[in-house]
């Protein structure tokens, strides 16, 4: 069997995203990988290492939507690294609020396995879906 390509990889671990599959997401990932994300996202610690920081990362995110896609426009090869561009959406479980959002993701693919990864996007979107409507917070 031919090794998986990098695209291949973060293919596979963005179907696992969308499917809810966190078994596959950390499937994909090497044990000592770094994730960089915006620590304004409402799950965000900023920088998560190693296999149970992706756990708490990706669990985090999931743990809160009940729907996520991902569209992309393109996914970019170079060596070892990946960008992914596109498009993200997904629902708040406890608001029934959506949002879609531009996104870059970069990885970095060592032995068939995400070693790196950061995300850059809009985060403003997604805080907003994840807040309470101020009507419905009155007591």
């Amino acid at each position: 069997m031919m090794p998986e390509q990098p695209v291949e990889t973060v293919q596979r671990l963005y179907k696992g995203l969308s499917s809810f599959d966190i078994d596959m997401v950390l499937g994909t990932c090497d044990p000592e990988v770094e994730i960089v994300a915006p620590k304004s996202l409402p799950w965000s610690e900023g920088e998560y290492k190693g296999l149970d920081g992706a756990a708490a990362y990706f669990a985090g995110a999931l743990g809160h939507l009940d729907q996520a896609h991902f569209d992309f426009e393109e996914l970019l090869p170079s060596g070892d690294w990946v960008t992914a561009l596109g498009w993200w959406s997904g629902r708040f479980k406890a608001t029934g609020k959506e949002f879609r959002v531009r996104f870059v993701h970069f990885w970095v693919i060592r032995d068939e396995k995400v070693f790196r990864a950061e995300g850059v996007s809009d985060t403003v979107p997604i805080v907003r879906a994840s807040e309470p409507d101020p009507e419905n917070t009155a007591a």
